[in-house]
C-alpha cells in the first residue's frame, strides 16, 4: 500500500510538472509562433491579418501579450514592433525577439 502511495505521488508530481511547463511558454512567445506560420504560409495580407487575430484571440491566454498585440496598432508601424519587443522584454524580464512579427508587423 505504501509503495502504491508513492506511485501515484510520483505521477501527480510529473503531470504537474508537464503541466507547468505547457503553461510557462509565454503569451509572446506563442504569438511569435502564430506569426511565423502566418510568414510561412502563402496567404494574402487579408487572409494574414485574419489568420494573426483570429489566433491569438484563440490560442493566447497571457493577458499582457494580448493587451500589447492590441496596442501597438494604435501605433505607426515602424514603432509597434519595438514597443512590443519592449512589453515582451518588460513582461518576461529577458531579451527577447521574434523576426517574424518584425516583419509582418510593419
Amino acid at each position: 500500500m505504501l509503495f502504491r502511495n508513492h506511485i501515484i505521488t510520483l505521477l501527480l508530481g510529473l503531470n504537474s510538472i508537464s503541466a507547468f511547463a505547457i503553461d510557462n511558454i509565454s503569451g509572446f512567445d506563442v504569438i511569435c509562433q502564430i506569426y511565423t506560420e502566418a510568414n510561412n504560409s502563402s496567404m494574402t495580407k487579408e487572409q494574414l491579418n485574419n489568420y494573426i487575430f483570429d489566433n491569438v484571440e484563440s490560442r493566447v491566454k497571457s493577458i499582457d501579450a494580448i493587451e500589447a498585440h492590441t496596442a501597438v496598432f494604435n501605433l505607426e508601424p515602424k514603432k509597434r514592433y519595438p514597443i512590443f519587443k519592449e512589453s515582451a522584454e518588460y513582461s518576461l524580464k529577458k531579451k527577447w525577439n521574434c523576426d517574424a512579427i518584425k516583419l509582418l508587423m510593419k
